[in-house]
């Protein structure tokens, strides 16, 4: 891009301002509709039903009828390449599972103020958990 070509917002009148954030104010909103279709679109996707061989392996797996859907299919694919080492797998079921490993930070205060500081931090976020 050529930064020669490019005026700012300083430069520009105002109802060229204008103009230019009711434009960005119209892309957002079709922006945010075709995220929502295409989020409602998944969701339909996602209760079909199963048919075929893939239905047989969630009869064998003695999966209720009523919870034969597509995304439990993808849970039982998942599970399978889990068990079969893939660690990007293994990582995605522990956090669908709520069994994932907590990320741990450890901060080193050098004087009283910073521990100190650190100190009402963390039991500020303690408190806000115990809250949720």
């Amino acid at each position: 891009m050529n930064d020669e070509n490019l005026i700012s917002n300083e430069q520009r009148t105002p109802s060229e301002r204008r103009e230019n954030a009711r434009k960005a104010g119209k892309a957002s909103g079709e922006a945010r509709r075709h995220k929502r279709t295409v989020r409602e679109i998944c969701e339909i996707l996602d209760t079909l039903p199963v048919t075929g061989k893939n239905k047989d392996k969630l009869v064998e797996l003695g999966v209720p009828d009523d919870m034969q859907t597509q995304d439990v299919l993808r849970l039982v694919a998942l599970q399978g390449k889990a068990v079969r080492g893939d660690v990007q797998a293994v990582k995605l079921w522990l956090e669908i599972t709520g069994e994932a490993p907590t990320q741990k930070v450890e901060v080193c205060a050098s004087d009283d103020k910073t521990r100190e500081a650190y100190e009402r931090a963390a039991a500020a976020i303690r408190a806000k958990k115990d809250d949720l």
